[in-house]
């Protein structure tokens, strides 16, 4: 029965005759007849095209009976010779498992192993028109979400790459918090109360973006120096403010505050909504937000409306509010997704009609936000039909009840809760 021995040599062995001496030591130990020495050859070469190691296959044959064989002393070597060829056996039959494997039953073949094992990511076509190549761009683990993997399984005996094409496999992200919060004349008073400004801090620390209303407009850094309450030496949290807006008795301005690893802002494309007419009495703030754990191609972008409808004026108001979505919607950014936040001073009830459309939908929905648990004044509104990010859940949080607060505690606060929806952070999902 014939059988094969693979050995792995430098190319200098093949001057040498190592081939031979192999041949020659197994057929002296294991009374084998009829090597055949180098039935074939694979060159190894480095990267440069120069060869590195040559895998020998020699094939012997077993005579079918066992005939009684005198060696002399010449045919069994020295044993530093056989010292050394069983040393470079075991060397090279490393070399050849760690590097090599071996296809084929009746053809024999020697294949390289590929560098890793791991999935090769790629970027691209793949063309295996021209024997096998392919263009690969590799790329950062940031941008896995954005591309499909695939597998290099073995190369077929034509020599083309045979590709296990799998779906894009996206890493978990958690969803995005947006909330919308009356701070109900946030001031200098309330930020120098230590109990109340640390409560604010908490309160805006658990959602990822928060519209802020009713900022009284009496000191120019009350935001700044909220929010470096809020990061507290971390540098996380960031804010985007409006310009004093309203009657020039009672100015307020709008902000919003994101924390910066989860959302990014563009500062160029943020503005306030200009009203001639002054149909509405603040100017909404509008800002443009990507999210920022997605590769760029795959995160979600939107327009975000920063609304304070006055009380006095609530019904003329909320019934603009059709027209401050169209007006976001074509501002010449192309972006389809606006989200409308703020104190609209009017429940659901009232306030989805006044809209006009069938798909806006409103995150809290008949349940009071103010403490007292008496009126329905703030919400987040979503257009469902553009907005396929809205994972449709959203509500009030109660913080005087999740920090145990009394009512004078929670007033000092705000008289007002924070009302939140959900969303995811890729676009189209």
């Amino acid at each position: 029965m014939p059988f094969w021995v693979v050995t792995i040599v430098p190319p200098i062995a093949i001057a040498t005759g190592i081939p031979a001496i192999f041949a020659r030591f197994f057929t002296s130990r294991f009374r084998l007849r009829h090597p055949v020495a180098r039935n074939s050859e694979v060159v190894h070469t480095n990267h440069h095209g120069l060869p590195m190691s040559v895998v020998v296959l020699l094939r012997f044959s077993q005579p079918e009976k066992q005939e009684p064989v005198i060696m002399s002393e010449s045919d069994r070597g020295h044993p530093i010779q056989a010292a050394f060829i069983a040393l470079l056996m075991i060397g090279g039959g490393w070399y050849f498992l760690k590097n090599y494997e071996i296809a084929g039953l009746g053809d024999l073949m020697v294949l390289p192993k590929s560098s890793t094992a791991e999935p090769a990511f790629l970027a691209g076509s793949v063309d295996g028109s021209n024997g096998g190549s392919m263009a690969i761009d590799w790329v950062g683990s940031d941008d896995l979400g954005a591309i499909a993997s695939a597998r290099v399984a073995a190369n077929d005996r034509s020599g083309n790459l045979r590709l296990d094409l799998q779906s894009p496999q996206y890493p978990a992200d958690s969803n995005l918090k947006i909330a919308s919060w009356a701070l109900d004349g946030f001031g200098p008073t309330k930020l120098s109360n230590s109990l109340a400004r640390q409560n604010l801090a908490k309160v805006i620390r658990q959602f990822d973006l928060v519209a802020l209303q009713q900022i009284a407009s009496i000191e120019r850094d009350l935001i700044p120096r909220l929010v470096d309450a809020i990061n507290h030496g971390e540098n996380r949290y960031e804010y985007v403010i409006s310009e004093p807006t309203g009657p020039k008795d009672r100015p307020e301005q709008l902000a919003f505050i994101f924390d910066t690893s989860k959302l990014r802002v563009d500062r160029r494309q943020t503005y306030t909504i200009q009203d001639p007419t002054n149909r509405l009495t603040y100017d909404p703030l509008v800002a443009w937000f990507r999210a920022a754990e997605p590769s760029v191609n795959q995160a979600w972008t939107f327009s975000l409306v920063n609304v304070r409808i006055d009380l006095a004026n609530a019904p003329a108001e909320v019934a603009l509010l059709s027209e401050v979505i169209e007006s976001v919607r074509n501002d010449g950014r192309g972006e389809d997704d606006v989200v409308l936040t703020g104190l609209f001073q009017a429940d659901d009830a009232y306030l989805v009609p006044s809209i006009g459309r069938e798909s806006v939908v409103a995150s809290v929905r008949g349940r009071a936000t103010d403490v007292f648990g008496k009126y329905q004044t703030s919400n987040i509104l979503v257009d469902t039909l553009m907005t396929t990010e809205s994972i449709g859940r959203g509500g009030v949080f109660d913080y005087p009840r999740q920090m145990d607060l009394n009512p004078v505690e929670a007033e000092s606060v705000s008289g007002q809760l924070p009302v939140y929806a959900e969303f995811s952070t890729r676009e189209g999902l």
